[in-house]
């Protein structure tokens, strides 16, 4: 009989940010998963329909001892500009990562 292999790492995020106005929502968290910490920062901008959402992520193996719990008090009391803040973080300590960038429009 074949054995079943369980993924026993859990996945887990942390909201750093939410909220609304008349002009737009946005969310922004950190999560983690058995290989990466990943950071998002995801805007919608209510009268274009638009999503945009940045993101970056940080390989476990390039990660030393820093954690989850570590990156989310550093985001959390970084209030403005966190992505260029993690950014800068990073390459300050030589720690590689990688970014990349969506978008959508709702044309209806």
């Amino acid at each position: 009989m074949d054995q079943l292999e369980l993924d026993l790492y859990p996945y887990r995020s942390k909201t750093i940010s939410e909220g609304e106005n008349q002009i737009f929502s946005w969310h922004d968290n950190i999560s983690e998963d058995k290989d990466k910490i990943c950071y998002h920062e995801s805007v919608y901008v209510k009268n274009q329909g638009m999503d945009l959402e940045d993101w970056l992520h940080i390989k476990r193996q390039n990660l030393g001892k820093l954690t989850l719990e570590y990156f989310y008090s550093l985001l959390k009391n970084s209030k403005k500009a966190r992505l260029s803040f993690l950014k800068k973080f990073l390459t300050r300590n030589k720690i590689v990562y990688e970014t990349g960038s969506w978008e959508s429009i709702d044309y209806n």
